[in-house]
C-alpha cells in the first residue's frame, strides 16, 4: 500500500497518535537521576559554613566545659538543586559526644546529625576538636550592694538591707572559682525620694581585677534588696507662742501640749543652724478655753517637719488690768547725735498690762522693757511709739504710748589751747547760784531719762509688743 494511502487510513492515524502521546508522556516524566546513562546531571555541591558544634553527654552537675576549639565546623554537602535550595542552615548539625568524660583535655571526633532529604555529606572540617573539661566547685561569698546615681536634692542613701541574708553560694569551674573577688548587686537610686526595693535583684560575679565572670551558678539566684533613701533629720524643741489679742475681759492663762519635741528634715548642712521650731497661737481666733490644732511648717530651707500638726490646750481666764511705771530706754541713736527724752519728763511711761490676777501679781517693773527705737531718725524732735517686751501670758492693755525725743548734733570734746601756744586756761570755779544753793562742782542735776542713749538690748523670753 502506498505511503500516502496508509497515512490516510483511519486506523493508521489512530496508531500514530497513540505513539506520539506515549513519547510526550515519557519526556515529561523522565528523571535524569534514575538512569546511570544520563548525559546531563543536575546534582550540585554546597559549602555550609559556621555550623555551631554542640556538646552532648557531659555531666553538667559536676563538670564544666572550659574549652571547645574550634566551636564551629564547615560542611561540604551534595544534592539536587531543589533539595539544596529548600534546606536551611539550621537543618545541618554537628555535635561532640562527651559522655563519661571527667576533668582533662581531650581530642574528640565530630558527629554529623541527620541531613535533609536528598542531601549527602561529602566532608566536615575539622573532623575532630579539642575539649577541656574542669570540675565544678562551690564557694560562699558575701554579696555587696553598689548604688548608682544620686538621690534627689538633700536626700541621703542609708545602709542597704539584704533579705534573708547576704551569703551567696557561687559554683564555677575550679580555676574560675579561685579568681572570684566579689559578688555585687547594683541598685539605681538616681533622683529617688524614697526607699528603693528590688525583690529579685540580679547578682554579678567579679574577679579580683573587677572583671565579670560569666557562667556562674548562684544560690540563691536573686536577692531581696532594700536601699533606704531618706531626708536627714534633727530633733528640736517645740516653742509655742501667741499673737494677736483676746476679747476684752479674757486673759491667756496657759498654753500646753504633750508634744515637746519635733523632727525637722532637710539638707544636713542647713540643719546645723536649726535649734528650735516656733509656732504661734492666733489669739484673735480663740473665744474660750479648749483644744486647738496647729499646723507645723518647716523652717525656711527645710523640707519637712514631723509631726506636721500638733494639738495644744489653750486655757483662758477672766482678766484684770494693772498699770506699772516703766523706765523708757532710748536705743539705736544715729552716729554723731545725742538723744534726750522731752516727754514724759520723768523718763517713765505708764504701761497697762492685762492678765489673770495671779500673773499680774507676779509681774515686776523689771520684767517689762519699754524701748524708743531711734533707728534712722535725723536731727530734730520726733514722736516715737514705744516697743514693749512683756512676760509670757501677759498682754498690753491698749496701744503702747508715744514719747517725744530730741536728737541734737554731738559737740566735740576737745579743748583749744591759748592763742600764744601756752597751756590751756584753768576752768573757773562756778559761782554760787542766785538762790544760794550748793556750789559743789561734783553735784549736777540730770534730766530724768536723759541717760537713755544705750545700745541694742535683747529682751527676755516674753512677748514683744510694739503697740
Amino acid at each position: 500500500m502506498p505511503m500516502d494511502k496508509w497515512l490516510s487510513h483511519p486506523t493508521a492515524v489512530k496508531i500514530l497518535s497513540v505513539v506520539i502521546g506515549i513519547l510526550l508522556w515519557a519526556v515529561v516524566h523522565f528523571d535524569p537521576e534514575s538512569t546511570p546513562n544520563t548525559v546531563t546531571s543536575t546534582t550540585e555541591t554546597k559549602s555550609v559554613d559556621m555550623v555551631s558544634i554542640k556538646t552532648e553527654g557531659l555531666d553538667e552537675s559536676s563538670y564544666a566545659l572550659k574549652l571547645l576549639e574550634p566551636s564551629v565546623a564547615r560542611m561540604m554537602v551534595r544534592g539536587s538543586r531543589s533539595a539544596l535550595a529548600f534546606a536551611e542552615d539550621d537543618d545541618y548539625s554537628v555535635s561532640v559526644n562527651l559522655s563519661g568524660k571527667g576533668p582533662g583535655t581531650y581530642t574528640v571526633p565530630l558527629t554529623v546529625g541527620k541531613l535533609p532529604r536528598g542531601i549527602e555529606l561529602l566532608t566536615v572540617s575539622p573532623a575532630q576538636v579539642e575539649v577541656v573539661i574542669d570540675r565544678l566547685e562551690s564557694g560562699t561569698f558575701e554579696a555587696g550592694i553598689v548604688t548608682q546615681g544620686k538621690p534627689a536634692e538633700a536626700y541621703e542613701v542609708g545602709a542597704p538591707i539584704i533579705k534573708p541574708g547576704s551569703s551567696v553560694q557561687v559554683t564555677l569551674p575550679a580555676q574560675d572559682l579561685a579568681r572570684v573577688g566579689s559578688v555585687k548587686v547594683f541598685v539605681n537610686v538616681d533622683g529617688e525620694q524614697e526607699t528603693v526595693r528590688d525583690k529579685k535583684a540580679r547578682m554579678i560575679v567579679f574577679d579580683k581585677s573587677g572583671n565579670e565572670i560569666q557562667g556562674a551558678i548562684l544560690e540563691p539566684q536573686t536577692l531581696d534588696v532594700e536601699v533606704p533613701v531618706t531626708l536627714p533629720g534633727k530633733a528640736v524643741p517645740l516653742q509655742i507662742g501667741n499673737k494677736g489679742e483676746l476679747p476684752d475681759g479674757l486673759s491667756l492663762q496657759a498654753i500646753e501640749t504633750r508634744v515637746k519635741e519635733v523632727t525637722v528634715y532637710g539638707n544636713r548642712d542647713k540643719l546645723e543652724s536649726v535649734n528650735l521650731l516656733a509656732v504661734e497661737v492666733d489669739l484673735t481666733q480663740i473665744k474660750a478655753s479648749g483644744e486647738v490644732e496647729l499646723e507645723l511648717l518647716p523652717p525656711e530651707g527645710m523640707k519637712a517637719v514631723e509631726p506636721s500638726k500638733v494639738k495644744v490646750m489653750v486655757t483662758l481666764a477672766s482678766s484684770d488690768v494693772r498699770t506699772l511705771e516703766v523706765p523708757i530706754l532710748l536705743e539705736n541713736t544715729g552716729s554723731g547725735l545725742d538723744a534726750s527724752l522731752e516727754k514724759p519728763e520723768d523718763g517713765t511711761a505708764s504701761i497697762g498690762v492685762r492678765g489673770t490676777p495671779e500673773e499680774l501679781a507676779s509681774v515686776k517693773v523689771g520684767d517689762i522693757r519699754a524701748v524708743a527705737d531711734l533707728q534712722d531718725l535725723k536731727e530734730g524732735t520726733h514722736e516715737v511709739r514705744l516697743k514693749l517686751t512683756l512676760p509670757n501670758f501677759v498682754q498690753a492693755a491698749g496701744e503702747a504710748p508715744l514719747v517725744t525725743v530730741r536728737l541734737t548734733a554731738s559737740e566735740p570734746a576737745s579743748t583749744l589751747p591759748d592763742q600764744d601756744g601756752g597751756s590751756p586756761s584753768p576752768t573757773p570755779t562756778p559761782s554760787s547760784p542766785p538762790n544760794g544753793g550748793s556750789s559743789d562742782p561734783g553735784t549736777t542735776e540730770e534730766e530724768p531719762g536723759a541717760a537713755g542713749n544705750t545700745g541694742d538690748s535683747n529682751g527676755g523670753g516674753g512677748n514683744d509688743n510694739p503697740g
